[in-house]
């Protein structure tokens, strides 16, 4: 057996290579980053869906520098004097820690001796550097805290498209790569709250590579994170994770602050973040559930680090777990199943509309797994098996419809000429319980079989010449052939003088109904035939032309129908007990059951199984048993005489 014809008979298994070649293709693409846009942004819009949680009290504050508290100052930046006072008033109202996310690496006098003492004074204060890389050159810290451990970076991880989806808790400053990691502004903040909680950052003593937090163990992103693929991972990173968060945060403006117009409840044990929040100001940042479509600018900066630190005491307290992901051969393991249950199913499915709710269906169930994996807080990378499943319908449905289109030419071709169109497309509906390895299957049955052939052929074939005996014929075996496709036949050969037609092929009788009908069609195409060759044989009269007869022979029983032949010259047809007999009762002769021709151009002979299926209304009388070439018991032999209606003979119909 070749190799394509092995694929046309396990359509099945072609259809799998396909899938697996499919995700394969999906796989590499995959590794080479092609997908990470596509899975950020799904991404990102699962976690514009997650709901802030409205029972919880925030543990984060917001003090905010608005575009009318520089015009209330007069001046930015803001002098050291007024820090002070923000420090203060804060740290007075029971602030658990503040951060503060406005660089002061130069004095902005009055008041800079004043804000040095306020920060020696205040070791629950974290202030913000910003460690230097390849665009920024960096921003130091006020001289006062240089190495006092309460300096936390504000360096991000933007994306590709400039969104921020991961953090940093530890990072090393680039200027000196051999002195201790800087710890970010979110960590700080979060040990300096929970350090009044007794919990603190500990090497995790079932995984070296993982730093315990109180409840929670964190361990550095992979580079392969979620839908993240060959990403930078440098520095110790986390995921954000807003599952969980509080809807809101308070938030006060720095005029209001400075003239004591806030209840000091809205700081008592909270993180306290002093930042910019003037639209003049460029500090913001764009996070996964903000959508740049609809002109929205970000939030500042300092709102981002409360959300991180927020996040991270979430973690430490066991209230939310830190995010996970699938492995890198569960995520293979999914697409190569969403590939393969694409292929499958589509190899079910038939109807365009049907692919159609089939493909919508499955992405669907896809989106709804990743939904509920992400508030489980798992990251399940849903683009790579979406792909795939798509892909492989799409691509198995357009291996599935050419190799209808070869099965159908196939099938046409075997049966377009013999049959009607409404029958060849019955078989095509049917094509699953007919068709074997691409070729129809062998099949016993019963059917009805009907033979004719033309009283005195040799004789006119000597009295036409060639052209006219072929049109002579032509016209007749057509006009016989009408008869049998009128009535559900199937022509099964011609042979120069006669022909075989089939009742019951390639359509199966399933009950003792379609067997009756399907030898009434037979016993009524004879009829037909007859009454066709009294018209034919009247209009060869008027041009000079021989009259024909014939003598039908018509038998019901068993016989078995399949494919012959090789595949380039398939034939279908039938072989079995009743073609012999339909075969011997046509050529039975005249010295044994008599017929006018002159009178009526059609002798009609059917065995004893096909009268049995005839009603009253068919004449027919047994003129005896023979015994016929290749049968070894007699046939009781009935002729056919015609049928009446109302009393009255028909010769048709």
């Amino acid at each position: 057996m070749d190799r394509r014809s092995f694929f046309q008979k396990h359509p099945a298994v072609t259809a799998f290579a396909i899938a697996f070649g499919v995700s394969l293709a999906v796989l590499g693409l995959r590794a080479q980053g092609w997908l990470q846009p596509l899975e950020l942004v799904a991404f990102d819009h699962y976690v514009g869906r997650m709901p802030g949680r409205q029972d919880v009290r925030s543990r984060v504050a917001l003090v905010e520098v608005s575009e009318q508290d520089i015009q209330n100052l007069g001046t930015y930046p803001i002098s050291d004097r007024d820090f002070a006072r923000v420090i203060t008033h804060l740290s007075d109202a029971g602030a658990r820690a503040i951060g503060i996310d406005i660089y002061r690496d130069i004095p902005v006098p009055p008041g800079s001796a004043q804000l040095d003492e306020v920060f020696k004074s205040h070791p629950h204060v974290a202030m913000l550097v910003q460690f230097p890389d390849e665009n920024e050159s960096g921003v130091g810290p006020p001289k006062v805290l240089a190495g006092s451990g309460r300096l936390g970076f504000n360096n991000m991880l933007p994306d590709h498209d400039g969104t921020i989806r991961r953090g940093l808790l530890f990072m090393e400053n680039s200027d000196d790569p051999e002195g201790p990691q800087g710890t970010s502004m979110s960590m700080l903040l979060a040990m300096l709250y929970l350090g009044e909680e007794g919990i603190y950052p500990e090497a995790d003593p079932n995984d070296p590579m993982a730093m315990k937090l109180g409840a929670s163990s964190f361990k550095p992103l992979k580079d392969d994170f979620g839908g993240y693929a060959a990403a930078a991972m440098g520095g110790f990173q986390f995921l954000l994770d807003y599952n969980g968060a509080p809807a809101s945060y308070p938030t006060v403006n720095l005029t209001e602050l400075l003239a004591d117009e806030v209840d000091p409840e809205v700081f008592r044990d909270r993180i306290v973040m002093f930042g910019v929040a003037a639209e003049s100001l460029s500090d913001r940042l764009h996070i996964a559930f903000q959508s740049r479509t609809f002109g929205e600018v970000g939030i500042p900066g300092a709102t981002l680090h409360g959300r991180m630190a927020d996040q991270l005491i979430r973690h430490a307290l066991g209230e939310t777990r830190p995010m996970r992901s699938t492995t890198a051969l569960q995520e293979t393991l999914m697409l190569l199943v969403a590939g393969a249950l694409g292929a499958a199913l589509m190899l079910w499915m038939r109807t365009a509309w049907g692919l159609l709710a089939l493909g919508l269906g499955g992405l669907f169930g896809l989106y709804w797994s990743g939904w509920e994996a992400l508030l489980g807080g798992l990251w399940l990378p849903v683009v790579p098996p979406g792909i795939a499943w798509v892909s492989s319908l799409t691509v198995v449905a357009a291996y599935s419809r050419s190799r209808e289109r070869a099965d159908r030419a196939e099938l046409m071709n075997l049966f377009s000429r013999h049959v009607t169109k409404s029958v060849a497309d019955d078989v095509w509906q049917n094509r699953d319980a007919f068709l074997e390895g691409g070729r129809p299957k062998p099949v016993r049955l019963t059917a009805t079989i009907l033979f004719i052939d033309i009283r005195g052929y040799t004789g006119n074939a000597e009295k036409l010449d060639p052209a006219e005996l072929m049109q002579w014929i032509d016209s007749f075996l057509g006009a016989m052939a009408e008869q049998v496709l009128e009535r559900g036949g199937m022509v099964e050969d011609y042979f120069g003088d006669g022909m075989m037609a089939c009742y019951g092929i390639p359509i199966p009788a399933t009950d003792d109904d379609g067997i009756r009908r399907n030898a009434v069609a037979a016993v009524q195409s004879a009829l037909g035939m007859q009454h066709a060759l009294h018209a034919l044989n009247e209009e060869w009269a008027d041009e000079g032309r021989p009259a024909a007869g014939i003598r039908v022979g018509v038998a019901t029983g068993v016989v078995v129908a399949g494919s012959m032949g090789s595949a380039d010259r398939l034939k279908y047809g039938v072989v079995g007990d009743a073609v012999v007999t339909a075969q011997r009762l046509e050529s039975l002769g005249l010295d044994r059951v008599d017929h006018d021709f002159e009178e009526n151009p059609a002798r009609i002979l059917i065995n004893a199984a096909t009268d049995a299926q005839l009603d009253s209304s068919f004449r027919t009388e047994c003129v005896g048993e023979f015994l016929v070439k290749g049968k070894n018991e007699p046939v009781t032999v009935y002729r056919v005489h015609g049928r009446t209606e109302n009393g009255e003979e028909a010769a048709a119909d």
